[in-house]
């Protein structure tokens, strides 16, 4: 049987004191069953932006998507720059993307392989959502449900192949 990563426990930890102190009902939101069709997206990590929100260095909020495929999809705009992914996967303990909470992985789908700087615009953009979302993952009325079906990015690739992302 495999140990569980200090992160795993930490993760465990965050969920549990947060369903613990939002009493009775709130945990029932907390233990809601798996959503294995994906029929909501998880606005609450962004809370209180929506779509059309503007974000640090002239993004904005375009759509989330339900979690598919092991992730949402978050697409971002700006007027000098087109439309760009960031996929919201499971932190697996060691941040993969621009930017990572305890929770989430934020994976800029630039076309890139890692090995190119991000637009400095985006990457204020991505760090000042990675603090929000942050923020959210430990509130009373955090909706995990929408959660259910979250990957880490490299289980992604290996299950569905980088072109099938």
């Amino acid at each position: 049987m495999e140990r569980p990563s200090r992160r795993g426990v930490v993760q465990g930890l965050v969920i549990g004191a947060a369903v613990v102190a939002s009493g009775p009902a709130a945990a029932e939101r907390h233990r809601s069953p798996p959503d294995p069709w994906g029929t909501r997206a998880p606005w609450w990590l962004l809370a209180p932006l929506g779509p059309g929100a503007g974000l640090a260095g002239g993004w904005s909020i375009a759509s989330l998507s339900p979690v598919r495929r092991g992730a949402a999809v978050l697409t971002l705009v700006h007027p000098d720059h087109r439309p760009t992914e960031v996929h919201l996967c499971a932190h697996g303990g060691q941040g993969r993307g621009v930017a990572s909470t305890v929770l989430v992985d934020l994976i800029l789908m630039d076309g890139g392989r890692g090995d190119k700087a991000t637009d400095a615009s985006m990457g204020q953009a991505l760090s000042a959502l990675a603090r929000r979302i942050r923020a959210n993952e430990i509130r009373r009325d955090a909706d995990l449900g929408t959660l259910s079906g979250l990957l880490e990015h490299s289980q992604r690739v290996a299950r569905y192949g980088p072109e099938g992302l």
